[in-house]
């Protein structure tokens, strides 16, 4: 599943990447303290105000680490907009799905700061 999303991101996939989560499935990203957002409204919301900035997403995988029901992928993460700004980081993301397979809890572990400053000096 894992591989699943971020090859949906990669592509710009909208429709694929939401569709891999529970209606009631809940998104941090990047966890930050906050409840997150609930519900695939909420992460179509997400999708078109944060992702879909994007002119190219790629994940370098470095390791994914499976249990049953859940992953957490170790990556470093490359962004571009349109505009030639851009930005590697890493990341640590948490899988977790239902027992229907889609993904019930996503919780993604990246800085923020770091990245919203490497993309306002390119």
């Amino acid at each position: 599943m894992a591989r699943r999303a971020m090859g949906a991101v990669e592509q710009g996939s909208r429709e694929e990447w939401i569709n891999l989560f529970a209606a009631d499935a809940t998104l941090e990203d990047p966890v930050d303290g906050s409840p997150g957002l609930t519900g695939t409204d909420a992460i179509a919301n997400f999708w078109d105000t944060s992702i879909a900035m994007f002119e190219a997403v790629q994940f370098d995988v470095r390791r994914i680490h499976e249990a049953p029901g859940e992953a957490v992928v170790l990556a470093e993460i490359s962004i571009r907009t349109p505009g030639g700004e851009s930005a590697q980081y890493d990341a640590a993301i948490h899988y977790r799905v239902d027992d229907s397979g889609d993904i019930s809890h996503l919780r993604a572990f990246w800085d923020l700061p770091d990245v919203m400053q490497q993309l306002s000096a390119t």
